[in-house]
């Protein structure tokens, strides 16, 4: 199984999640900061705090995000 090997935050909302297989990829979060469950990430400083422990993103323990759930943002993004 994939899984997270880096993240970095950039401008604009958008995660960089570098991958163990060597693939990057840039989600941009904007959609998703009007949901109630990543509305917390609208503050830019709190967004830049993001961490992950290989299959997790976390923002302070209060928003998570799964390496599946990067997969379905970037395939949304996508379409």
């Amino acid at each position: 199984m994939t899984e997270i090997k880096e993240i970095h935050t950039q401008k604009n909302y958008r995660l960089e999640v570098i991958l163990d297989n060597g693939s990057n990829i840039v989600l941009n979060m904007q959609p998703k900061l009007h949901t109630m469950r990543f509305g917390l990430l609208r503050n830019p400083d709190f967004f830049q705090c993001a961490e992950t422990d290989g299959s997790m993103i976390y923002w302070h323990g209060k928003v998570e995000m799964s390496i599946r759930e990067v997969f379905e943002i970037l395939e949304k993004q996508k379409a």
